[in-house]
């Protein structure tokens, strides 16, 4: 094991500090796509600790996601066999399918724009906006939401009916959508464009040195790409929940988005038959003990005594 490649990885867990729900959330994901749609405890533990996370927290945390369905646990016997609960495992699937869309958005595309006419009140309003900001559309104006056309075909039903939201629904050139967006009718936004600028940056810091290693032959381990495939999900994640998705003629120069974006991919892709292989391994192996490994980061312990058994 590479202590290059640990000290790199411990980094990023302590700079990141990523919520235990979460990465077993992420985890479960990752081994799906594997084909193991199913995790014995002793492998979701195993899978869990080299991210400094004690047994007896991920028992309660599995716990705890199972009482809010977010997770589904079978007994068998003694054992307990986790999964992801329907629901939770598409909203995780359609997240990613989002997240693998590039940044890098243009008035030259074709838009798709809500328009909020009046019809709604300003509650209903705002849980709209919520929402369809989830789905990937800037907020462009206060009563203007927008994202390309090429979006509802990418992302195939992920976008309500325009009548259920109580929006007027219009699909425009971005040139038409330029011009609109320079009306007195729809106001002004202020982004935060400065506080995303620094999320970016930081995950480019955080992630560039574990993608230059890939490059070194043997310098990342299996259980390592794999800490790596989780971490830079996570990261890529936040990152992006915070980008209002704005087309890059309303960016300021060197708007880091995209390089974060191609860093997400490198690392995410390239790690994928590492990661897989050791996934593969823990799922399938008859002992539910977690392997040694090396030194784990000492995490603070959830103080429920509702646990999961073995």
């Amino acid at each position: 094991m590479s202590n290059t490649t640990a000290s790199h990885i411990e980094t990023c867990l302590l700079q990141a500090r990523p919520r235990l729900n979460t990465m077993l959330i992420l985890m479960f994901s990752e081994a799906q796509l594997f084909g193991q749609k199913s995790q014995w405890l002793g492998s979701a533990i195993a899978l869990m600790q080299p991210l400094g996370f004690q047994e007896r927290a991920i028992r309660t945390a599995l716990c705890r996601l199972a009482d809010h369905q977010a997770l589904r646990v079978e007994r068998h016997g003694r054992r307990s066999l986790c999964q992801l609960a329907p629901a939770t495992a598409a909203a995780v699937w359609a997240a990613r399918q989002r997240h693998n869309i590039p940044p890098e958005r243009s008035f030259a595309e074709d838009w798709t724009i809500l328009v909020n006419t009046g019809g709604i009140n300003a509650a209903r309003y705002a849980a709209t906006r919520k929402r369809l900001l989830a789905l990937d559309y800037c907020l462009l104006a206060p009563n203007l939401l927008a994202r390309p056309s090429a979006y509802r075909s990418a992302l195939d039903g992920a976008m309500p009916a325009a009548e259920e939201l109580g929006l007027a629904l219009f699909d425009v050139s971005g040139a038409q959508l330029a011009a609109a967006t320079r009306q007195p009718l729809f106001g002004r936004t202020d982004w935060d464009l400065d506080g995303t600028a620094a999320l970016y940056r930081q995950f480019l810091q955080r992630f560039e040195p574990l993608r230059a290693l890939l490059d070194q032959p043997g310098a990342i381990s299996d259980e390592q790409a794999f800490m790596a495939r989780l971490l830079v999900s996570h990261g890529y994640q936040h990152c992006r929940r915070s980008d209002p998705l704005l087309p890059q003629e309303l960016l300021p120069a060197a708007w880091p988005a995209m390089a974060a974006y191609q860093t997400y991919v490198a690392l995410y892709c390239r790690c994928a038959g590492q990661a897989r292989r050791h996934i593969l391994a823990l799922s399938t192996a008859a002992s539910e003990t977690a392997p040694a490994s090396a030194p784990r980061l000492r995490r603070p312990m959830l103080s429920s005594d509702k646990l999961i058994t073995a």
